[in-house]
């Protein structure tokens, strides 16, 4: 026979000191007597099973929990210990409420059994900025005193929700109007340069269950890509993830919405800066390659010093964002289906969209430039109209150094 469950050798040792206290009254003169007590014991038995019952997994203890630490020092803390915390400092923590708190998500039915939006934007934040051990899904649930099964999946696709809707508000490609701004600022530095192009591994703690050859890198490591353009003060003005680590770059950009409604998205001659790895074209220059016959080599290499000072900007894009958020250096998350892919690339946006609007702190005076006046003016004048992608990046060389 199969052993018995704790609760029910719980409710058996129930029913049997029930039984005994029965077999002492036997003489029927005392027949009240026993009715009482049998109604007794079955209350206490009823109460006994409900209790027992009312846990999901009722062969394990109850987990022990504790909000002392949110409810009493979290809050206390001073500004450096709460950035390393939440990641943020508490003024943009208290932005970053008043932005998502009115989402219908967290007013619908239902809703007043929820934690507080604070508190749950609290341990999102807390999620996010963890790697490695500290990222346990346990671990967070206990430091929060929430439930390590349902409850912390439930807050953390809660409060995703409420993010990825301001997703169109917070990345965007710039308009036409924008653009001409962007170009006036950095002319001095790449003329018509309206923003820089580059991707970046998310490493993943597990291989994937399905294809997972295809996920291994030429860093060899399991990873999806991030591919990301971003403009001079290092705000995401695209995002594209969740495309496997041995995709090159080149090749998820051909298939991206820049590339593919590249006519929509860039006027007259403005351009994005790529590394080698992409492909030239009239909207992407690259750096010139050591078998280009155009240029001589000491123009190449001034040219692809200029070029390399600036772009890099979207490496310190990427350099930010995952150290703002670590979660991004190795994700826990395990790629079994499209529902576990989903909520990754669920988890990458978010962090980017927290990005924009962080980055809305910061002072980035030094990125203007002097003669945005000049340049806005030079603008329409079609300046290096070329027919081909390389007669095009060398008419960019000749207006910046000659």
């Amino acid at each position: 026979m199969p052993k018995k469950s704790i609760k029910n050798q719980i409710i058996d040792l129930k029913i049997n000191a029930a039984i005994k206290d029965l077999e002492f009254i036997e003489d029927t003169a005392h027949f009240d007597q026993w009715h009482a007590l049998i109604d007794e014991r079955m209350d206490e038995l009823m109460e006994d099973v409900r209790t027992i019952t009312s846990y999901r997994r009722g062969d394990e203890l109850s987990v022990p929990k504790s909000i002392h630490w949110r409810d009493n020092i979290l809050c206390c803390f001073d500004e450096g210990r709460f950035l390393q915390m939440l990641r943020v400092n508490k003024s943009q923590f208290a932005r970053l409420v008043e932005i998502f708190a009115n989402d219908i998500i967290f007013k619908g039915s239902g809703s007043n059994l929820q934690l507080p939006v604070d508190l749950q934007l609290a341990i999102v934040l807390f999620r996010l900025g963890s790697s490695g051990e500290s990222a346990s899904v346990r671990k967070i649930a206990t430091i929060f005193g929430v439930g390590d099964g349902g409850t912390l999946t439930k807050i953390t696709q809660r409060v995703f929700s409420a993010i990825l809707k301001k997703l169109p508000v917070y990345i965007q490609w710039p308009s036409a109007t924008e653009r001409r701004q962007l170009i006036a600022h950095t002319f001095s530095e790449l003329p018509f340069c309206i923003g820089y192009i580059d991707g970046s591994e998310i490493k993943l703690a597990e291989k994937p269950s399905n294809n997972h050859e295809a996920y291994f890198s030429r860093q060899r490591i399991y990873s999806i890509k991030l591919q990301v353009v971003c403009d001079h003060k290092l705000r995401i003005m695209h995002a594209l993830v969740g495309n496997p680590g041995s995709y090159h770059d080149s090749k998820i950009f051909k298939k991206s919405h820049i590339a593919t409604n590249s006519a929509c998205l860039f006027t007259g001659e403005e351009w994005i800066a790529g590394d080698s790895a992409y492909q030239l074209t009239k909207h992407l220059i690259t750096p010139y390659r050591t078998n280009s016959s155009l240029m001589n080599i000491e123009q190449q290499n001034k040219f692809n010093k200029r070029h390399s000072q600036y772009r890099v900007r979207v490496e310190n894009c990427f350099g930010i964002l995952k150290e703002k958020f670590c979660s991004l250096k190795q994700m826990r998350i395990k790629i079994k289906d499209k529902k576990s892919q989903k909520f990754f690339n669920s988890w990458i946006l978010v962090c980017c969209v927290l990005h924009n609007i962080l980055l809305e702190d910061r002072n980035f005076s030094q990125f203007e430039s002097e003669n945005s006046e000049w340049c806005e003016a030079q603008y329409d004048s079609n300046t290096i109209a070329a027919p081909t992608p390389e007669l095009k990046r060398q008419t960019l060389y000749n207006m910046m150094f000659e």
